[in-house]
């Protein structure tokens, strides 16, 4: 019982947020999971946090984790970056991270793919979640709010390609970028694409295969290829 106790106080204080454990963990569950979250502390404090530009608070790192150009991210508490994560953040303004912050597995943030087109800036608000293979692609500004969560596989996007000519190229026509915003208290189902330019208004909730195309208002329910609205939370 003095094990819960200690890892409710542990959560608590991370997240700054009450947490209560009801399933009944085993002390073998308990030691794995303690074992686990121990060691990705100390790659978090020893092998992440020194070489950012800014942080608050404690950062769990698990295995293949990779930071690059980590002197332009700024995060909160409680950061949690999963296995084989990746963040690029080489930009002009760089990436900022608020609190509760969760990278899945294999995810990737990208400021910049290549050295002609860098990369403008990324913020993220508290208690983000993005969930596992989720790619972002920070070539224009993106703005993400606050309790926002990510299925698996979601794609963001902040440019595109021109291709108006036909006697060049498509590579050779450069790109133009867009902001994209998505508002505070979203659901991203998975393996939803969010192109550049749009803008999502809160509390909306986005269907799994969705491509969003156009901005959505606040509390919209929208999937579809490309994706429309369904009908209004409100409603």
């Amino acid at each position: 019982m003095a094990a819960y106790k200690i890892i409710e106080f542990f959560l608590s204080k991370v997240k700054k947020e009450k947490h209560v454990i009801s399933y009944p963990f085993s002390f073998r569950e308990l030691f794995t999971i303690l074992k686990s979250k121990g060691f990705s502390a100390i790659r978090g404090v020893f092998l992440i946090k020194p070489f950012l530009k800014r942080s608050k608070g404690v950062i769990f790192a698990e295995k293949g984790v990779k930071i690059q150009f980590g002197h332009k991210i700024k995060v909160g508490s409680g950061m949690n970056l999963m296995e084989h994560s990746l963040i690029n953040a080489l930009s002009y303004n760089g990436v900022e991270i608020g609190d509760n912050f969760t990278l899945g597995k294999h995810a990737i943030i990208e400021c910049t793919g290549v050295l002609r087109n860098v990369g403008s800036s990324l913020k993220i608000g508290n208690n983000v979640g993005i969930n596992h293979y989720c790619f972002i692609g920070v070539r224009g500004d993106i703005e993400i709010g606050n309790d926002v969560i990510f299925g698996p596989r979601v794609n963001i996007f902040s440019e595109n390609h021109n291709f108006d000519k036909l006697d060049i190229p498509i590579k050779h026509q450069g790109v133009t970028k867009d902001k994209t915003i998505i508002g505070n208290d979203v659901w991203i189902g998975a393996n939803v694409s969010i192109m550049s330019g749009v803008k999502i208004g809160d509390g909306c909730v986005i269907a799994a295969g969705a491509v969003v195309t156009k901005d959505l208002p606040k509390h919209s329910i929208a999937g579809g290829v490309p994706a429309k609205i369904i009908k209004n939370r409100k409603n």
